[in-house]
């Protein structure tokens, strides 16, 4: 036969685990809006019953845990998409930064000075000798040599901008992984008697979501054995394309030194070189997430689906070569006005040297004299380097240059710049695309895993009411007890009394 005792243990135990009950669903409501939070609930279940001959009695209740709903499968994909949007939505920035620099279709891009530029050199070859068309063609000159070196200092300053982008993205991964590897010690620690550090656990999971964004990251949970403990504590581990950030309480960190040439061998830039604290290289193009659209973004000047600035850089160089290599070609073998006027280029590089798109600029000599533009095609009989009177035909070769369908392998001058501008056009349309889905796809799994565990006030409240009345049920069987012993201690004996 039981203890008389016994019903007050299991109403105690009912008791008590109601009140945790109400405890855990008070910490989720007050936690709602928390984020990185994970719902909790009690796991109760059955004290070991009592043996008695031919039955068991019940023992009543107890906790055995406090455990987080949360699903692990959800929690991978989430941190895949966020680090696929991470990426995205960096390119798609930057590829609108170069449409803007770019400014095609517009009043003041590359096409529409250049068509000026030849414009103003058709309307020279009306009237050869006109000094007032000879300015005309001075200035457009200035303002095509003007808008393509701006335009390239743009995108050098853009490089510099993206390469400060990467050192503190750097940064932020460091600071991640130190605060990531600080509290795997404090749940380690917490969890060495077999207990779950949840709330510790939160704060890493939502540390290791932010840093998901910013570099494809793989998450491995290592079980280790406490010595004469019973229990296991897990260690966690956090690698980058094989390569250890996180050991447990140990950070392997990135650094970004700077080195002196940019890996695409644009000139008078330097870049940082990103590698691990241990002097492992990081193979750039292993990794993911935004750092990996910052680096694409800065260095990456090959054809293919992640063009950067460099390759637009080193395209634009290559127009202005060609360009300048042509109308520097035909402008030599003319004549101006003056006598030993010819062999006179039309463009120079600005300190000399090899001219680029950072220093293409008009021909010094043209500056100081606009007799020095080669209009004639034919030598004056009379004057040895002197241009024939009246006659425009170089001047008409060069505007003609215009319409040179194998100047570049794109075809004429304005269709190189065409279809650079279309290449622009379809890389930040990929981009924008890929961001958009990413950006659906990610909020999508975040609402799912926000369904399993987000905290539902409407749920916290329905779960109150029902353990505030299993309490009072609880307490109403203690009570009922109490009154009972009081009968067998107080009043048996005395009837008649």
């Amino acid at each position: 036969m039981s203890s008389t005792f016994f019903g007050f243990n299991i109403a105690r135990s009912g008791l008590f685990t109601a009140q945790r009950s109400l405890d855990v669903s008070s910490h989720n409501i007050a936690n709602a809006e928390t984020a990185g939070y994970t719902r909790q609930r009690v796991d109760a279940v059955q004290e070991d019953p009592l043996k008695y001959p031919g039955t068991m009695m019940g023992a009543g209740v107890t906790t055995e845990a406090v455990k987080q709903i949360r699903n692990d499968f959800l929690d991978i994909k989430f941190r895949y998409e966020n680090m696929v949007y991470g990426e995205s939505s960096f390119r798609f920035d930057s590829l609108s930064e170069v449409e803007a620099i770019m400014n095609e279709p517009s009043d003041s891009g590359i096409r529409t000075v250049m068509d000026d530029f030849f414009n103003s050199l058709q309307e020279l070859s009306k009237d050869p000798s006109s000094l007032t068309a000879r300015a005309v063609v001075r200035e457009r000159a200035h303002s095509l040599t003007y808008t393509i070196s701006h335009m390239y200092d743009q995108f050098e300053k853009m490089v510099k901008d993206t390469d400060f982008a990467v050192k503190t993205t750097v940064d932020e991964i460091n600071m991640y992984a130190s605060d990531i590897a600080s509290i795997n010690d404090q749940i380690f620690r917490a969890e060495l008697g077999g207990v779950k550090a949840n709330d510790l656990r939160d704060r890493r999971n939502l540390l290791i979501d932010k840093l998901s964004s910013l570099v494809g990251v793989e998450v491995v949970e290592v079980s280790e054995s406490t010595g004469s403990s019973a229990f296991e504590s897990k260690k966690m581990n956090i690698l980058i394309n094989g390569n250890m950030l996180v050991s447990h309480d140990k950070v392997n960190k990135l650094v970004a030194d700077e080195q002196i040439d940019h890996p695409a061998g644009i000139a008078d830039i330097s870049v940082r070189q990103v590698k691990f604290s241990t002097g492992d290289p990081l193979n750039v193009d292993a990794i993911s997430g935004k750092l990996k659209a910052e680096l694409d973004i800065r260095d990456n000047a090959s054809e293919g689906a992640r063009k950067g600035v460099s390759f637009y850089m080193k395209k634009l160089d290559e127009f202005v070569k060609t360009f300048a290599e042509q109308i520097n070609g035909v402008h030599m073998a003319g004549y101006g006005l003056d006598a030993a006027t010819t062999g006179i280029a039309f463009f120079e590089a600005e300190s000399g040297g090899d001219i680029t798109a950072k220093n293409i600029t008009l021909s010094k000599k043209i500056e100081e004299d606009l007799d020095n533009i080669a209009a004639a095609g034919i030598e004056d009989d009379a004057t040895v380097g002197k241009g024939l009177a009246g006659d425009n035909s170089n001047i008409l070769e060069i505007a003609e240059l215009r319409h040179k369908n194998d100047m570049f392998m794109w075809g004429t001058p304005d269709d190189f710049v065409k279809s650079l501008v279309a290449n622009l056009g379809v890389d930040a349309q990929d981009a924008k695309r890929t961001m958009n889905n990413q950006e659906v796809l990610t909020q999508q799994i975040e609402t799912q895993r926000q369904s399993i565990s987000g905290v539902s006030l409407d749920e916290e409240m329905t779960n109150v009411v029902r353990f505030q009345h299993a309490y009072n049920a609880s307490a109403r069987m203690i009570t009922t007890l109490d009154e009972m012993i009081d009968v067998i201690v107080n009043r048996m004996g005395r009837v008649g009394l």
